[in-house]
């Protein structure tokens, strides 16, 4: 039996190479008050080989052997000597005296053994400050366990290290044992230890899951083979289930979802998963059925509007023509039954077309604002943002206060229709207001620093010349230039936002000389390009002015309401 180790106390480290051991050779010359019996009082602590080499992550061990001594050996060559018999005698007798009188490391039949007193060590030894354990012949262990002790290569005892035997992973804490049936945290990292003492890796222990270096994972995607399943670690080791990771479902017992159907009792709604487990956005086709769902993978089962995606999108007819276009973030209403190919049909400011179902995303009517129309008992207001609305039409007996309504085309409501005059008004037809009375618009407004201010004259002139209504040029170019007082309106004279692209509104504005000159220039422009052609009134997207000039579903509605506002402001002329 091994003696009793006198050292108790065990404190564990993470060191992960084997001591170097003391070659043959170089310990033949060792004397014996360099050799401790184990059995004796020994500070381990202070016995370490202070040659130990740092492990790398990787747990590569480095080992030092006996090559040293075996290198020795080989380079002996015999020396091939003519001597008389009287001579060979006395060499073999001298032979036979130096084998009588072994000491120290010897390799016998390629095991090696440690001689005293020409007697081989039996059990525990203590090396130059390394320990070792030769058996009941003499034989040192060697990449092994004893008795719950590991030992590398060289022989030496491994102590707070890694050490791989028969290509398993062990490691042996300060008194040389081994772990066993137990976790242990080592440099940062949780490993498990069965009962045989081998690290445990490529496998679950309970909820845990243990990688191929043996380390437990944590906060991180492990594909598991044995499963065909993705699980999700968790900080703190346990698999995720019943919970979203990203746009990822775990569920019971940890399985990704995917290709299927999964109902969250959290946020009351069904998602769907796809194949790489990523829930569907948007349209998607189900079993040849089309489904949609909301940019955060709800499930809309009766679709009712989408919002706008790019920042300028195409409504088509049914033959495939442009009819008009919207701007990023405008809310359309669906129609299921008209749905062509991948366009869906869609309606929005009087216009019903088809857009493009890569351009849309589904909006929840109760999560989204929806544009819809409010009275407060004088005037029926368009709410378009929780921030903007916008005065339409005076207040009917017709209307409830409080009551949301939605129109299709801004005409045509639950219980009543309004015409709003100045929205299809003529725009060749002059205004009733003189220039002294349009100036009076800019201070009566409250509108301060307006280069546009005192320019009512030349309004009246771009009318005269050009047959286009002045009090419709005024409230046109308050919107496109915040009355007069916008980047494109400073630097470029450009009041009517001509040629300010949605994708480059600043940089592709068209430049007028000076302020006259934007004024002028633009009712020319717009009588060539609009009136002439046509579209002789501001409108909606479905007739008028409002279907190429902008992408703004309401702009034509907008301009109307300032030219509402002032109107009455003097004295209601037009």
């Amino acid at each position: 039996m091994k003696r009793t180790l006198l050292v108790s106390t065990a404190v564990l480290a993470l060191a992960i190479v084997p001591t170097t051991s003391v070659s043959a050779e170089d310990s033949k010359t060792t004397d014996q008050s360099q050799t401790t019996n184990k059995s004796q009082s020994v500070d381990k602590n202070q016995s370490k080989d202070k040659n130990q080499t740092p492990a790398s992550e990787e747990k590569k061990v480095v080992e030092n052997t006996k090559n040293e001594a075996e290198k020795t050996e080989k380079k002996k060559e015999p020396v091939v000597v003519k001597e008389n018999n009287s001579k060979k005698e006395a060499i073999s007798n001298k032979e036979k005296v130096e084998e009588a009188h072994k000491n120290g490391w010897q390799k016998e039949h390629g095991k090696w053994l440690f001689y005293e007193n020409n007697q081989p060590i039996k059990n525990w030894k203590k090396i130059a400050g390394v320990w070792y354990f030769f058996d009941q012949h003499g034989i040192m262990a060697s990449n092994r366990i004893v008795n719950d002790y590991a030992f590398h290569t060289s022989g030496a005892m491994v102590e707070n290290s890694w050490v791989k035997i028969a290509d398993k992973w062990y490691y042996a804490t300060d008194s040389g044992k081994i772990l066993r049936n137990k976790w242990e945290k080592i440099k940062g990292a949780w490993y498990y230890f069965n009962n045989d003492g081998v690290m445990a890796s490529n496998q679950w222990k309970n909820a845990y899951y243990l990688k191929n270096s043996g380390a437990m994972a944590e906060k991180e995607w492990i594909f598991d083979k044995s499963y065909n399943s993705w699980f999700y670690l968790k900080s703190g080791g346990t698999y995720a289930s019943h919970e979203w990771i990203g746009d990822y479902y775990l569920k019971s017992g940890g399985y990704m979802a995917k290709n299927e159907w999964i109902f969250d009792s959290n946020y009351n709604a069904w998602y769907y998963l796809k194949e790489d487990g990523s829930y569907v956005t948007g349209g998607f086709n189900i079993k040849n059925k089309e489904y949609f769902f909301q940019d955060n993978g709800k499930w809309i089962q009766i679709p009712k509007y989408f919002k706008v995606k790019p920042i300028t999108a195409y409504i088509y007819s049914e033959s495939g023509d442009i009819l008009s276009y919207v701007n990023q973030g405008s809310i359309v209403t669906y129609d299921s039954s008209k749905t062509k190919d991948s366009r869906l049909a869609v309606s929005i400011s009087g216009l019903f077309g088809y857009m493009n179902q890569s351009d849309l995303t589904l909006v929840e009517e109760g999560s989204e604002f929806i544009p819809h129309y409010t009275t407060d008992g004088r005037f029926l207001y368009h709410e378009l943002s929780p921030y903007t609305s916008i005065r339409v039409a005076p207040h009917t007996s017709a209307m409830k206060i409080g009551k949301k309504y939605y129109s299709k085309d801004g005409e045509h409501f639950d219980g009543f229709t309004i015409k709003n005059r100045f929205l299809f008004k003529n725009l060749t037809e002059p205004t009733n207001y003189s220039a002294d009375e349009l100036n009076r618009v800019y201070s009566i407004m409250n509108i301060r620093n307006s280069r546009l201010a005192g320019k009512g004259a030349i309004f009246k002139e771009a009318e005269k010349r050009y047959g286009v209504n002045a009090l419709y040029l005024m409230a046109h170019s308050a919107l496109e230039s915040a009355w007069g007082r916008s980047q494109i309106a400073n630097d470029k004279n450009n009041f009517f936002g001509i040629a300010a692209y949605d994708t480059s509104p600043y940089d592709s504005a068209k430049k007028f000389d000076d302020v006259d000159k934007g004024i002028l220039g633009a009712a020319k422009w717009i009588r060539e390009n609009y009136i002439d052609r046509g579209r002789d009134h501001l409108g909606n997207k479905a007739t008028g002015m409002n279907v190429r000039y902008a992408s703004d579903p309401y702009w034509g509605e907008k301009i109307a309401s300032i030219m509402m506002n002032i109107n009455s402001r003097l004295g209601g002329k037009d």
